[in-house]
């Protein structure tokens, strides 16, 4: 145990440490959750479209509402890959420090993401005439394809741009002329280098046989990395790790977020396109997995323990911090319970703790690979949305029902580890009286 102590104080936290304070990983970070608003409300409005109810349908139809609800997706979820880079070059650029900047940065960022965009559209009419158009702009690559591309356009551009500003290659104007004027005009040499060195890179892909970079990056990043998504023991990994964080007092969702968000978020988008359009739903795994199950209750999935504290302690300690903590616990808040109890350097608590958020993961899993339900909408959703509600909205009754299952088994699985816990604060109390 005092090895095990030595490696996790030693070499675990520092690095995820390092990892959380990474000014490239916290960028990426902040530019997903600033997007979040427009996720969820396309998201939302697409679910509210396609809810397979045949009343409700004709309800839709009738009013237009269907064909008013199906607009949002167009210019939201369809086009995640534009508000990716934008966002992450402006979270970048402020963590490279240069505030004043990060606009100009950001919308630098977009002109290259939209220079990287191949051109060329077919399109064949009911004639069975394929009509070929050279100018425009393919679409292929602004929604969950060129989020890889976004992410990577997001991190660079700043680079390049903030160090043509530090070595002061700019147009400087007299100290007379208004800030916001001086600014334009500091970010013209950087934007226009910046869009010179990447239209070469434009051209150099064109004359290999991916034909451009958007191809590239989709072939050689994109696709492994959702590979590994879709890859259980990954996903099961990247939550132990969360949990062992936890265990020390780290917020370990903080410290994997990015990788998760990175990863994951391109196979909900890819999910949720798919469930719009009638399709088979591609992805085993998506970013919903963690708020659906191994996370229901919370970081170490404690709905399950926060029932059993409120309606079955004997000691006045669980009770009162189990009716106080139950209501923030079934809406997905975890803290109430992890320092109330606390749970943080807790040996008693660890097994279920740091276990029980993947035995969460692997039950739905297995229940998915024998198709006895199918995989999550991939649906984003803000954190306090309620349980059972959350599977609902993420999969129907079936998921919803699930997820009960999983609050049960939850219950059985912390049952034994708080009956000791429990009739030891008991004891206490009683000595104390």
């Amino acid at each position: 145990m005092n090895k095990l102590d030595t490696f996790l104080n030693m070499k675990l936290l520092p690095l995820s440490q390092k990892m959380r304070d990474n000014k490239y990983m916290s960028a990426v970070s902040d530019g997903f959750t600033a997007i979040l608003p427009i996720t969820i409300v396309g998201a939302i409005l697409t679910l509210l479209s396609v809810i397979q109810f045949a009343p409700y349908q004709a309800f839709l139809e009738i009013t237009k509402l269907g064909m008013i609800f199906g607009y949002a997706s167009k210019v939201t979820t369809d086009l995640l890959g534009i508000y990716v880079v934008i966002s992450i070059a402006y979270a970048m650029t402020k963590k490279l420090g240069y505030e004043k900047e990060r606009f100009f940065a950001a919308i630098g960022a977009l002109v290259i993401f939209l220079l990287l965009l191949p051109t060329g559209a077919a399109e064949k009419l009911e004639d069975g005439t394929e009509v070929f158009v050279k100018s425009a702009i393919s679409t292929e690559f602004l929604g969950a394809k060129g989020m890889f591309m976004g992410i990577i356009l997001g991190i660079t551009v700043p680079i390049i741009f903030s160090w043509f500003i530090k070595q002061k290659i700019t147009i400087k104007m007299p100290a007379g002329v208004p800030p916001q004027i001086s600014n334009s005009f500091a970010s013209i040499i950087p934007i226009a280098a910046t869009v010179l060195l990447f239209s070469i890179i434009r051209f150099g892909f064109e004359q290999t046989s991916f034909g451009n970079a958007n191809k590239f990056i989709y072939t050689i990043i994109g696709e492994p990395l959702m590979k590994l998504g879709n890859n259980p023991i990954a996903f099961i990994t990247l939550i132990l790790v969360c949990q062992i964080l936890w265990f020390f007092g780290i917020h370990g969702h903080l410290v994997i977020r990015p990788i998760l968000q990175a990863v994951f978020t391109p196979l909900s988008l890819m999910n949720l396109q798919a469930f719009q359009q009638g399709k088979t739903l591609p992805n085993m795994i998506t970013y919903q997995h963690i708020g659906t199950y191994t996370s229901l209750g919370g970081s170490g999935a404690l709905l399950g323990f926060a029932i059993l504290m409120a309606f079955s302690a004997k000691s006045k300690r669980y009770k009162t911090l189990g009716r106080m903590a139950l209501p923030a616990t079934f809406f997905g808040i975890n803290e109430p319970v992890i320092f109330g109890v606390p749970l943080v350097l807790n040996t008693l608590f660890m097994i279920p703790f740091i276990f029980g958020p993947i035995l969460m993961f692997v039950i739905p899993y297995l229940l998915q690979v024998f198709h006895i339900i199918d995989t999550l909408r991939g649906v984003t959703l803000s954190l306090g949305v309620p349980a059972l509600a959350y599977g609902w909205i993420e999969g129907g009754f079936p998921i919803l029902l699930v997820q009960a299952i999983l609050i049960v088994v939850q219950t059985v699985v912390w049952l034994p580890f708080f009956k000791v816990a429990d009739k030891q604060a008991l004891l206490e109390e009683e000595q104390e009286v």
